[in-house]
């Protein structure tokens, strides 16, 4: 779970998958059409390397095995920002996916107006618009 507030990289030498990274990487598969099983199929195999905490949002990195299908240039054009909605913030959040040779490399959240909620539970995940 991604956990407000904290500042700095989580110690833990084992970091799993939160459930609001895994509700914006389900969305950013919506985005991605004939893509979408090769996405998910890849984010089920990625693992988290580390997570950090600025207070405005966190960065979280992963590895994909090298064998997991990776988008080609086309499918990886479709990638774009997921937004999400929470009772905290004026604005939605933001959620930036980056890929590395069309593999998951890390997502990337911030918010635009205050600090990251400490309650994660409370975003929404918005519908992204049509590509």
């Amino acid at each position: 779970m991604v956990r407000a507030m904290k500042l700095g990289n989580d110690p833990g030498s084992r970091l799993f998958l939160g459930p609001l990274e895994r509700a914006v990487l389900e969305a950013q598969g919506r985005n991605l059409g004939d893509a979408a099983p090769a996405w998910l199929a890849q984010c089920r195999r990625a693992r988290v390397v580390s997570r950090s905490h600025s207070g405005v949002g966190f960065v979280t990195r992963f590895e994909v095995p090298a064998d997991a299908a990776a988008l080609d240039a086309e499918q990886a054009r479709r990638v774009r920002a997921v937004h999400a909605s929470h009772p905290a913030l004026a604005e939605p959040a933001e959620f930036i996916v980056q890929l590395r040779d069309g593999r998951l490399a890390a997502l990337e959240a911030f918010c635009f107006e205050g600090m990251w909620p400490e309650d994660d539970a409370g975003f929404q995940v918005l519908a992204p618009p049509p590509a």
